[in-house]
């Protein structure tokens, strides 16, 4: 049993929430009653989720000496011993050739577009980690990968609203996990990672509450001039999308530890508004 917690933990199963924006196409495209589309998108789902979570045992292992010194990531599997090099180096080979082969039974090119993924990580552990904003824009480019999969899986067209929506709220969320290592591991920041000796807490304010505005403008733009309900009832999920960016923003300035800032994401009226969303959204679309 232990074991098993040791590799969940280590292909950090809690993170697959993130390639939840495959299904965006799926549910803005009217697919999402199509029990083909669903099924595809569902296995398209695991084998992006199985790519991911190897490329986390590789950035685990080229991490190795930086998490031992970090109060949080040193308890990861790698970092903390329980797994070695060699068994992390063949467990990544596992998950990335089971992503892939799933992938080739969808498509072509879904297991291109997992490739992009792939490159896009690589080059972001070799040059773009170190280089001031352009460490972000490159995490938040894997959020746009993910829906373009879905697109892909589909074989649909998306607004291209959604898609910079997405980019945006990447953004959003990778300001303020370097606002939260900032205030967290103050002195030892520069130490942890490089491009946060580059970041102040006050730079990050000013960008996290420009990043929301444009979130909150380029969703209402999509909503209002897009209609995919015809009837404008996804107006009424705007301030629900307002409320989880400022929520977000509310919740930073009261993270005093690492432990804590875990709370950003497990915060439980952030989760209540979630779910609210995508069962209105569902609803407005699909059953009104």
């Amino acid at each position: 049993m232990s074991e098993l917690k040791t590799l969940l933990k280590l292909i950090r199963i809690k993170q697959w929430y993130k390639n939840i924006v495959i299904f965006l196409p799926l549910v803005f495209t009217f697919q999402f009653l199509i029990l083909e589309a669903f099924y595809l998108t569902i296995l398209g789902f695991i084998s992006l989720g199985l790519v991911v979570s190897g490329i986390y045992i590789l950035n685990d292992i080229q991490d190795i000496k930086i998490d031992k010194l970090h109060p949080r990531k040193k308890k990861r599997p790698i970092a903390a011993g329980l797994v070695t090099i060699k068994q992390s180096k063949i467990l990544f080979i596992i998950f990335l050739a089971a992503g892939f082969s799933l992938s080739s039974f969808l498509s072509l090119q879904f297991s291109f577009i997992l490739f992009l993924i792939l490159i896009n990580n690589l080059i972001y552990f070799k040059w773009t980690k170190n280089i001031v904003f352009l460490d972000i824009i490159s995490i938040s480019m894997n959020f746009v990968i993910r829906v373009i999969s879905g697109i892909i899986l589909l074989d649909v067209l998306l607004s291209p609203w959604l898609i910079g929506g997405v980019f945006l709220v990447a953004l959003f969320l990778g300001f303020m996990k370097r606002k939260n290592e900032l205030q967290t591991l103050k002195e030892k920041a520069e130490t942890h990672r490089k491009t946060l000796a580059y970041y102040s807490v006050s730079s990050l304010n000013r960008i996290l509450i420009t990043i929301s505005i444009l979130v909150i403008i380029t969703y209402s733009v999509y909503v209002i001039t897009e209609n995919p309900t015809n009837d404008f009832t996804l107006v009424f999920t705007i301030p629900i999308i307002v409320f989880i960016i400022f929520r977000q923003i509310h919740l930073s300035y009261k993270i005093e530890s690492l432990s804590k800032a875990d709370e950003v994401i497990n915060d439980i009226p952030t989760l209540c508004a979630i779910i609210s969303y995508i069962l209105l959204t569902i609803f407005f679309l699909y059953f009104k």
